[in-house]
């Protein structure tokens, strides 16, 4: 086929945003009950409503969530695993009231309500990373308390279970007086509950103690002994697992002033009082607790785990053996693997796990790993909707930061079989952020990135030093530093890219969501000489209203950030960091337009933040669009919402680079 000629940046993308946005996502959190596979869905369709999927005997997929129930919880404002399965049904937290409901795992069973409406007080509660007694008589769980005239309030919970038709009961406090509380655990004979808590102004992946304590299961549910596992201190605990009943598995790393395996989330095993490194390699075996449930590994047997560990190039799997202390990649052509579920049961033949997989060239799937044969198998996945001729492949690049340091970054050259441009022009360069800080650019098929590319735009995603998956180092490295080395980053990429030849560096724009949309801000006016647009997504113009009127969960992150303990009446003072590291205090310094989008019902960064970033633009004439959708929070998850701002965001590009798109 003979390829159009157009320039970069006008190419007509084959992907139809109507069938991207609106297709099922792809499956999250697996799971495997008396031989059947579960798994959940998120419907654009239906407003981003997340529903119970069951395979079938006969092959067919069959959503037991009816209408009106949304799986999903609020907790820390990111939410995650809310179900879990037992006494022939699943029990589940509901978006619309965060009620835990049980439902009868049969076609058209109506969930009951197993927790009262608010508490004696009248408070909500919320509830995520749900665990099953043995016996199947308690729920243990983490509850947020939400309060309207103070903090929320965080603890440990237990939740007594009747039959499907019994009254809702209030949950009993178990364990309390930290700010946080996650990754519950029950030893398999029940006895024994590991978790892992953190106060202010820490977060999960700064430093956490590890708790483990007795259980006792009589009239009620009584948690006793309740005991801090020694460890080097400071160091941050995740991916609890009871591989047996004395036997405790988790991934832990440690502050080091070099960089070697205790900087990095190795695998550890608590028996009988008594620590112990498992693997110790210069990779991620954990992964920063934004979200509730997520597992990356699953024990084979009581000698082998299957785990995903992360590198410079993105997951691997492999297997580890625990008596040897030995690693063994898995050959896969994935490479991240995520959310991974034993499939074995006492009464069950088969033994592997379920867990989700994807790679440079494949959506999300949920793949069944087959111990016997060490290998996967697909088993559902959204349809494709690009060919394999249009994807662009990630390029893993390292380059220097003009303050004698370094910086991650993936790099994806356009790319549609339908054009191509003249041989002697660069394309155009879109700059990515992602959010977090703490979180990372995964080289995975992303069909919103790959709709970039194919449109003739090369992308750089940057993982900036603050960035996870390089170990605890670099991730802290962005500590005082927020707001000048994600944007040094992302402008010394440009720097590399333009020293190879490989953009055009006199076109290039930049967008990011949440702390992404906050570098994008600080890029347009630290470095406004680089960009001629940006797109910032519910993004932060000022810190100290961020610091004002944010959720509990990250109330003191930015102080970690920046370095200075947020007070209202120093931070709108020159002199304080707070107001040097705000974009909406140095407009003056843009040259470039920018468009803005903002959830209505953010809690995490609040409409306000985006308002007054708009009102000032608007102040000095700096060219802008404002978009703020109703019904959606901090992530957009309707399709129409999706489509909307990506369309727009095209069209706004397009101008500033003065292109006429096909």
């Amino acid at each position: 086929m003979t390829k159009q000629i157009a320039p970069y940046g006008a190419w007509r993308s084959p992907i139809d945003l109507l069938a991207l946005f609106e297709r099922p996502s792809s499956p999250v959190y697996p799971a495997y009950y008396q031989g059947r596979l579960y798994w959940l869905e998120a419907r654009a369709k239906e407003g981003g409503r997340l529903v119970l999927m069951r395979r079938e005997p006969d092959g067919r997929n069959l959503c037991l969530t009816p209408e009106g129930f949304n799986v999903r919880t609020r907790v820390h404002e990111y939410g995650g695993r809310c179900f879990v399965f037992g006494n022939d049904a699943v029990y589940f937290s509901d978006f619309s009231d965060q009620r835990i409901y049980v439902q009868p795992l049969v076609p058209d069973a109506v969930p009951k309500p197993v927790t009262p409406a608010t508490d004696v007080e009248g408070n909500q509660l919320l509830y995520a990373d749900f665990q099953l007694t043995p016996c199947g008589k308690y729920l243990i769980c983490v509850c947020e308390c939400e309060h309207q005239d103070r903090e929320n309030t965080n603890y440990l919970a237990a939740v007594a279970l009747g039959s499907a038709h019994a009254e809702s009961s209030a949950p009993q406090r178990l364990v309390g007086g930290c700010d946080f509380y996650a990754n519950p655990v029950l030893s398999p004979n029940g006895s024994r509950l590991a978790w892992i808590q953190w106060n202010h102004p820490n977060m999960p992946w700064d430093e956490t103690q590890l708790m483990v304590a007795d259980v006792m299961v009589g009239v009620g549910l009584t948690v006793s002994n309740p005991t801090a596992v020694a460890l080097a201190s400071p160091s941050a605990v995740c991916q609890l697992c009871f591989l047996d009943n004395d036997c405790l598995m988790f991934a832990a790393d440690f502050d080091s002033d070099e960089v070697n395996s205790s900087n990095f989330w190795n695998l550890h095993t608590l028996r009988d009082n008594r620590v112990e490194a498992v693997t110790a390699d210069l990779a991620e075996y954990g992964y920063p607790h934004w979200v509730f449930g997520e597992t990356r590994y699953a024990p084979m047997d009581a000698d082998t785990i299957l785990a995903s560990r992360t590198g410079a190039r993105g997951d691997e799997l492999v297997q580890v053996d625990l008596a040897t202390k030995s690693v063994e990649p898995v050959a896969t052509a994935y490479n991240r693997f995520s959310q991974f579920a034993y499939a074995h049961e006492p009464d069950a033949t088969d033994t592997g796990a379920w867990l989700i997989a994807s790679s440079s060239v494949s959506a999300p799937a949920l793949v069944r790993y087959y111990r016997d044969t060490n290998t996967l198998e697909t088993v559902e996945q959204p349809a494709a909707i690009l060919d394999e001729s249009d994807i662009s492949c990630p390029e893993p690049i390292v380059y220097p930061t003009r303050d004698g340091m370094h910086a991650h970054a993936y790099f994806y050259p356009p790319r549609n079989s339908a054009f191509e441009a003249a041989p002697d022009s660069r394309p155009p360069l879109l700059v990515m952020v992602h959010g977090g800080p703490t979180s990372r650019a995964h080289p995975t098929l992303d069909p919103a990135r790959q709709y970039w590319t194919t449109s003739g735009y090369a992308v750089l995603d940057v993982n900036h030093r603050g960035s996870t998956g390089y170990g605890r180092h670099y991730r802290q490295l962005l500590r005082g530093h927020w707001g000048e080395y994600d944007a040094i980053d992302a402008v010394d990429g440009i720097e590399y890219l333009k020293s190879e030849d490989r953009i055009d560096p006199t076109r290039v724009c930049i967008r990011g969501r949440s702390a992404g949309g906050y570098a994008v801000l600080r890029a347009l006016t630290y470095f406004p000489e680089y960009f001629n647009a940006g797109a910032c997504y519910f993004g932060i113009g000022n810190l100290a209203t961020l610091a004002e009127s944010t959720h509990k969960f990250e109330y003191h992150y930015t102080d970690v950030l920046i370095g200075e303990r947020f007070n209202p009446s120093n931070a709108v003072q020159p002199s304080s960091i707070y107001f040097e590291r705000s974009p909406i205090h140095f407009i003056d310094r843009v040259r470039s337009p920018m468009i803005l989008f903002q959830g209505a019902e953010d809690k995490v960064v609040p409409p306000e933040v985006s308002r007054e970033m708009a009102r000032v633009l608007k102040e000095h004439d700096v060219p802008h669009e404002y978009v703020e959708y109703p019904g959606e929070g901090h992530g957009f998850r309707r399709a129409e919402t999706n489509i909307d701002a990506l369309t727009r965001e095209t069209a706004f590009f397009s101008e500033a680079l003065g292109i006429d798109r096909i």
